[in-house]
């Protein structure tokens, strides 16, 4: 996923220099994000119940679907300057310490293993430091791409 986000029109520096297609791209990878976190946290509110059974420690689709989005911005923003430097510093901590689950997370959305043996269990996933790190990093990026898309809009109105 973050190869077709940084394919050949990719952002040097910041969104401000994003094409008006990669913009586009980025928007609606974001709002696949956000679809994903509230399918999470509808999931979250049901509860399920967890005990030492590996069977009830079912993968939750929606949490894997999230971090491979914020895996894919994740990487945009290390590797292609995504955000300005005001934008990423913030989270540029929780990011990195991220990355390496996020891409399991994602490894894990887009390859069918062979069983289930060294896996990351739901329940060692959803920890609270790290639930609250993907959300920050989930909102600093959807904060700054409704700017730039903001920016842009009332920029376009000027004659």
């Amino acid at each position: 996923m973050s190869a077709q986000i940084a394919g050949d029109n990719a952002v040097n520096g910041s969104l401000r220099d994003a094409s008006a297609e990669h913009l586009a791209c980025l928007l609606r990878h974001c709002t696949w994000a956000d679809e994903a976190l509230a399918n999470l946290d509808r999931q979250l509110a049901d509860g399920w119940d967890y005990d030492d059974d590996a069977m009830s420690d079912h993968p939750f689709g929606a949490y894997y679907h999230w971090c491979a989005l914020l895996c894919a911005f994740g990487e945009e923003a290390l590797d292609h300057g995504l955000l300005s430097p005001l934008q990423f510093e913030p989270i540029r901590q929780d990011i990195e310490a991220s990355l390496p689950g996020l891409k399991a997370c994602r490894q894990l959305l887009v390859v069918i293993p062979a069983s289930r043996e060294g896996q990351p269990r739901i329940v060692e996933l959803l920890h609270d430091d790290n639930i609250s790190r993907l959300r920050r990093i989930h909102r600093a990026f959807g904060k700054a791409l409704h700017e730039e898309r903001t920016f842009r809009e009332i920029d376009s109105l000027d004659p």
